[in-house]
């Protein structure tokens, strides 16, 4: 685990604790997706992890579509189609494994049209070669984010965790005391029933 998540987490923990939430709760919400990848997914999505580059994107799958880019750029752009739209039905991409499918579907909403079509754009530059390098990186970009497997907390964080839960129910079972305490001072002294 990162320095940075550990930093996160340890932040979360302390402003729960502040507040008063369950950590059993704080650790969850911490990792919502921790168990619920499937272990032939995760073997499946694994081997794709470890063979899948930029050059194995199948570029016969996509309907390329080019349009007058928008922007700078003088009277070329009134006359050249620079704009690349790259789309393809993502339920038909036998090369991505089902969960990365899933995720892409579940990150990448807004890429996904009513037809149910993943829909990649460019217009970064003025050559429609570059601009579908471009739409072919992101994609690799979003397809490598997405075959990310959630991983759990590692054992260090789970007996932190465990630790500031001891601490605070002792914290709890300690204020408790001490307001039955004095609740009962408050008793003995007025003589209710003392007499």
């Amino acid at each position: 685990m990162s320095l940075l998540a550990l930093c996160a987490l340890e932040r979360c923990c302390a402003r729960a604790v502040v507040v008063g939430m369950p950590l059993a709760v704080r650790l969850s919400s911490t990792y919502p997706h921790a168990k619920e990848v499937a272990p032939e997914d995760a073997d499946e999505v694994r081997r794709f992890q470890a063979a899948f580059r930029r050059e194995d994107i199948p570029h016969k799958a996509f309907a390329t579509t080019f349009h007058r880019s928008g922007g700078a750029g003088g009277q070329n752009v009134n006359k050249v189609n620079t704009k690349v739209f790259m789309r393809f039905d993502l339920d038909e991409q036998a090369w991505l494994p089902a969960y990365v499918r899933q995720r892409l579907r579940a990150l990448d909403a807004k890429r996904i049209n009513s037809k149910g079509e993943y829909l990649i754009t460019s217009e970064k530059t003025r050559s429609q070669r570059h601009n579908i390098e471009d739409c072919l990186d992101r994609l690799w970009e979003s397809v490598c984010v997405a075959a990310e497997l959630p991983r759990g907390p590692d054992e260090e964080t789970v007996q932190r965790v465990m630790g500031l839960k001891r601490a605070e129910k002792a914290r709890n079972k300690e204020s408790k005391r001490r307001q039955s305490d004095r609740k009962a001072s408050r008793r003995k002294g007025f003589g209710f029933g003392d007499d």
